[in-house]
């Protein structure tokens, strides 16, 4: 409990409710959280923190998931990434999110499966500290 104590999940949605009930369901499971409603707040979050990890809502107010993640640099030394969806996505879309560093997805209203699949994903990566995503364009 310890280690997970000190993980950081960035969350990011466009619904300020579910964004919420996010925050208090991985917070509940003893992450400590950040959140963003827009692309512009989660590149200025990941440039000025370190995150373990990055819920990421399929569509936000500013960009597409596919699109978010695009933008970023080397992802790949960043947080793992889960997309939350109110539908899953098309087999394009999932192989697009899954070339772009995608590690699972998790319907948005399924917050004890989101907090065991965080919890799964933070397990298999040991603790460290990480500075995110280094840029976004």
């Amino acid at each position: 409990m310890l280690n997970q104590l000190k993980r950081k999940v960035l969350i990011a949605d466009n619904d300020e409710d579910v964004l919420v009930a996010l925050e208090h369901a991985l917070e509940n499971g003893g992450y400590t959280t950040a959140t963003a409603l827009s692309q512009d707040q989660v590149s200025k979050l990941l440039t000025e923190g370190e995150f373990d990890l990055c819920v990421l809502d399929d569509c936000l107010s500013d960009n597409d998931s596919i699109g978010v993640l695009a933008e970023l640099q080397e992802p790949a030394k960043g947080p793992i990434v889960i997309v939350t969806y109110h539908r899953f996505p098309e087999a394009h879309q999932e192989t697009q999110l899954r070339a772009l560093g995608v590690r699972a997805f998790v319907n948005k209203r399924a917050h004890s499966e989101l907090v065991d699949i965080v919890s799964r994903l933070l397990e298999s990566r040991p603790y460290q500290s990480r500075g995110a995503f280094d840029h976004m364009t």
